[in-house]
């Protein structure tokens, strides 16, 4: 997450709603193999799906700080730019998931436009796995900073990896092993702009919930907005959904689908969504940045794990990534997928 500086010039979380119960894990603690740390994290992620990343009083982790921090003065820019800009570089989804994604271009679950735009960049280009993809030039003289961001979220992320395998008893590298950076795959950089809502009919849904489709998301935000599915709830009922409130320092981790399937279950990949801002919070623009990691295109997605393979979220396990990646994408696009949490414990919120 950015510094507490950058949270000292918002409007306060309000303390008066319901927010959702998250461990915090130290990636110091992480680094240096710390049993209580590795436990917290097999711990969230098998109850919840998501938990908090303290990066402060760590070496690598002050410096993603100052990075994010960085990043999310750029983010204002990116999405500053004229419209006639960025229609030069639109997404073209489902070809691409590269570039800009425009507000309104996808629904809520009220069938009303988004309230959110995003900007991509694909994870192969940055490392050279692939041509860079065309880019604004206010982008392309910055490209050292989204690199170096990149760059220590592998990093993260390899740590978060090893230490799930390692916590299941599987050999350390089993899931990175699934998500080289050298190779191609899906993983994305993404900035994210959720409106203001100054108005009673903006108070709705911004982002539609769903579950992340990769492994491990990386995410930065400031304002809140996010909130998580209560176990066995209906995500149509506003009783069960609960705030996430930022923390300064602290990124917010959330396992995707692929977890699910590579664990045979064991794993929770949680329903989400983006509401409006809560109290203050709801008369300023939301800018969130993430990472986004998927597997290698040809990466298996057989279990690594687990015997019972009819364990929720499991499916497909003859597909490779790329495949298995088109297919759910394809089916949530015709309105066939059934949105929900997958994998894991329950937990009461």
């Amino acid at each position: 997450m950015a510094s507490s500086k950058l949270f000292e010039g918002i409007p306060p979380f309000p303390d008066d709603i319901p927010t959702v119960s998250m461990n915090t894990v130290s990636l110091a603690g992480l680094r240096e193999n710390d049993t209580k740390a590795a436990e917290q994290v097999l711990a969230a992620c098998k109850k919840l799906g998501f938990f908090f990343l303290d990066l402060r009083g760590d070496s690598m982790g002050d410096v993603m700080i100052k990075c994010i921090d960085q990043l999310f003065t750029m983010s204002q820019e990116i999405f500053g730019l004229p419209e006639s800009v960025k229609r030069q570089y639109l997404h073209d989804i489902p070809r691409s998931f590269l570039g800009f994604k425009p507000r309104g271009a996808a629904k809520t679950e009220t069938e009303e436009p988004d309230r959110f735009e995003w900007f991509n960049l694909g994870q192969d280009g940055l490392m050279g796995n692939t041509d860079l993809q065309a880019l604004p030039e206010f982008v392309t003289k910055r490209i050292s900073y989204f690199k170096e961001f990149l760059h220590y979220s592998q990093q993260i992320a390899t740590f978060i990896n090893n230490t799930l395998a390692k916590q299941l008893s599987l050999p350390a590298e089993t899931f990175a092993a699934a998500q080289r950076p050298t190779e191609l795959s899906g993983t994305v950089v993404r900035f994210i702009k959720t409106f203001a809502s100054p108005g009673a009919e903006d108070l709705r849904t911004s982002m539609i919930h769903h579950t992340d489709f990769g492994s491990i998301t990386l995410l930065a935000n400031i304002i809140g907005g996010l909130q998580v599915l209560t176990a066995g709830g209906s995500a149509l009922n506003e009783d069960v959904w609960r705030w996430v409130r930022p923390q300064p320092g602290c990124l917010i981790v959330n396992l995707g689908d692929a977890m699910v399937q590579w664990t045979g279950g064991a794993l929770r990949s949680n329903v989400h969504r983006i509401k409006y801002p809560p109290g203050e919070q709801r008369f300023v623009d939301r800018y969130s940045l993430a990472v986004l990691f998927r597997p290698e295109r040809n990466a298996s997605m057989k279990p690594k794990m687990g015997q019972n393979l009819n364990l929720a979220g499991v499916e497909d396990i003859d597909l490779t990534a790329w495949e298995w990646e088109v297919k759910k994408a394809m089916a949530l696009s015709r309105g066939e997928a059934v949105v929900e949490s997958k994998g894991g414990e329950s937990v009461v919120v």
